[in-house]
């Protein structure tokens, strides 16, 4: 592809002319940096500009290998057993378009120093809810989130919810 001027579009970039203005040359100037001087604080630092390998074709980035075809991958199960439980439902919930969960506080007792909170998460159509309390409603949440996971079979059934929320 040509341009007016019948040069390759690809020349365009090798042969072009040094900065000599612009905001860059002046903001560097403007900070005592002289032409022909190396950049850093004892004028150590490179004195040519880096040279640059502009991509003019309209194939892609290039990796190793690229001709190969890759081999049929089997379906990945993205691993959520070490995300907070919250997050992993959210997640989940908007990846299968389900809509947000909704979390509702069913269960609430005890005095005020000492509650025990008890939540069930709402997700595409279906109730979820732990069987045991907690004291502290972001413990319940994650609870709920858990029993929720654990049952679609995204984590481990054993697995619990992680004790530093």
């Amino acid at each position: 592809m040509s341009d007016l001027s019948g040069t390759h579009r690809g020349d365009v970039f090798t042969s072009a002319a040094p900065v000599r203005g612009g905001i860059g040359m002046y903001l560097l100037q403007k900070m005592g940096w002289k032409q022909g001087e190396g950049l850093g604080k004892n004028n150590e630092g490179q004195k040519e500009p880096l040279m640059l390998d502009f991509k003019v074709d309209r194939k892609g980035l290039v990796t190793e290998g690229e001709g190969k075809k890759p081999a049929a991958k089997a379906p990945v199960v993205k691993d959520l057993s070490g995300k907070h439980p919250v997050s992993a439902l959210g997640e989940l919930c908007n990846k299968r378009k389900w809509g947000a969960p909704r979390y509702d506080m069913i269960h609430e007792s005890g005095p005020s120093h000492m509650r025990d909170f008890l939540f069930k998460v709402h997700v595409n159509g279906t109730d979820y809810q732990p069987s045991i309390t907690s004291n502290n409603k972001k413990l319940a949440k994650a609870q709920a989130a858990s029993v929720c996971l654990q049952i679609l079979g995204l984590i481990p059934r054993t697995e619990m919810v992680p004790n530093q929320l």
